[in-house]
């Protein structure tokens, strides 16, 4: 069996390394939804703080997987489909993080072809359309690119800035010309190159270009973000020397919206001490011919306005899946017909702890129980009091949190959310306020209260429930 398992791994690792993508396989991704977008939050060094988040591009595609930018974006610049990416991405990005109710940067990469476009209104539009603040807007441009000012290129800039969407230099120090960039240009933003940051804390050289690129952008009044951040060392050194803006996977790996949206969660709890609840929580309405659906939606706005809603007639289990990856649905809507086509849904990995609602004309069926997020609802007999009973099933289901969390303290509470979004005892005593001895016993008061022996335990008895 190991040897098995072993050659399995050894085909699989040979396909990865052996990905050949062609101009097909490129038009394919766009028209047919393989691009979807992962985003690495990054933290102020200073006070912990959730600022924003960096949005990366993906395709999964049916033979090779999930890949990342380096197997196809040289392709995408060959065939000329750079703008067509960019327009793609900030739409999902714009429409996915509309939802948050908190002023979340939002960094998206653009290239130096795409600013000689008249893009300006293009971006306004797409972020109003969304409901997404176009002032938390930053737009990424690599060193590399920043070399060419065209008077379109400048004039764009100009609007750009005047729209108050920032501008970031990205891979600092990679490139050529970097001062000559920072004044022509309107950055707000400095971004040092990972190459910098790695193994940073035992290489002189790394030291001082970390140094003097932190000094230029202090002395220019931009923003300072260190990105590739992998461990405590390197975070640690890079805080007492004054970075601003952390990104990198000690803090945080490239999320899925759905993770994203449990992090972001936590953290809004844990500043604001307030219950946590959805805000502008996203509805998702699969129905079939059999329910009028604009009357639905209709009903449901008048009581959720504070609500995304996405209505969808159920076609095929791609189409579903698809959404679920690029939205935080925290509710879907459907009807008890339509119950074993959810099957093929990715509910333990895209959904994670979204809750089912089913319009059933049966009494509560066993079925139903296969999955614990699925909320059976009987209909009534007029559309009317169905969606009655739906929106009292959304709210009550907001507030639920599990009994067993109740009964811990509210300092416990803290303690635990904060255990349960990976943090050390050190960044959980400087978040609350308090030293570390005291994290270790409230760490220890609340795995034997709970009867579990480890963090990874704690998350598998509250995790999902938590952020409810």
């Amino acid at each position: 069996m190991i040897d098995k398992i072993i050659n399995e791994s050894n085909e699989f690792k040979s396909i990865k390394n052996d990905i050949s993508l062609t101009n097909i396989d490129i038009l394919r991704a766009f028209s047919e939804n393989w691009i979807f977008l992962v985003y690495q939050p990054q933290f102020d060094f200073r006070n912990g703080d959730l600022l924003g988040v960096e949005t990366l591009s993906r395709i999964r595609h049916p033979v090779y997987g999930d890949l990342k930018p380096d197997k196809f974006l040289p392709l995408i610049k060959d065939m000329g489909l750079m703008l067509h990416l960019f327009n793609l991405v900030l739409d999902k990005a714009t429409s996915a993080l509309g939802i948050f109710a908190t002023n979340i940067k939002l960094s998206i990469n653009i290239c130096q072809n795409i600013l000689q476009e008249d893009i300006c209104d293009f971006i306004i539009d797409v972020c109003r359309k969304n409901n997404f603040t176009y002032s938390n807007l930053i737009l990424e441009l690599t060193e590399e690119q920043a070399y060419n000012r065209t008077p379109n290129l400048l004039a764009n800039l100009a609007r750009l800035e005047l729209n108050n969407i920032k501008l970031s230099i990205d891979d600092f120090g990679t490139g050529y010309a970097s001062l000559d960039q920072l004044i022509n240009f309107p950055f707000s933003e400095l971004k040092i190159d990972r190459k910098f940051i790695s193994g940073i804390c035992h290489d002189y050289k790394r030291q001082q270009m970390t140094k003097l690129s932190l000094f230029l952008a202090q002395s220019l009044g931009i923003n300072c973000v260190a990105e590739g951040v992998e461990d405590k060392e390197t975070w640690e050194y890079l805080r007492e020397l004054g970075v601003d803006i952390c990104q990198g996977y000690y803090t945080g790996k490239p999320l899925p919206i759905y993770e994203f949206k449990e992090l972001y969660n936590l953290f809004i709890e844990t500043k604001k001490n307030k219950p946590l609840v959805y805000k502008n929580a996203t509805i998702l309405i699969l129905v079939n011919k059999s329910l009028s659906i604009s009357a639905f939606e209709r009903l449901l706005s008048k009581e959720l306005d504070d609500y995304t809603i996405i209505t969808e007639s159920y076609t095929d289990t791609e189409t579903i899946n698809n959404i679920l990856r690029d939205y935080a649905i925290s509710f879907i809507i459907s009807e008890y017909i339509l119950f074993e086509k959810f099957k093929n849904i990715k509910f333990d990995t895209d959904i994670n702890n979204a809750s089912l609602l089913l319009l059933t004309d049966k009494k509560f069926d066993d079925n139903l129980k296969i999955k614990s997020n699925v909320i059976p609802i009987i209909r009534s007999g007029t559309l009317q009091e169905d969606v009655r009973n739906i929106i009292h099933n959304i709210k009550q289901n907001q507030t639920l949190l599990n009994p067993i969390y109740e009964s811990l303290s509210k300092q416990e509470q803290a303690v635990t959310k904060l255990l349960i979004a990976g943090f050390t005892n050190k960044y959980i005593a400087r978040e609350l306020n308090l030293n570390e001895k005291t994290i270790s016993t409230y760490k220890k008061r609340v795995l034997n209260k709970l009867n579990v022996n480890s963090t990874v335990e704690l998350y598998q008895v509250l995790g999902h429930s938590i952020v409810k």
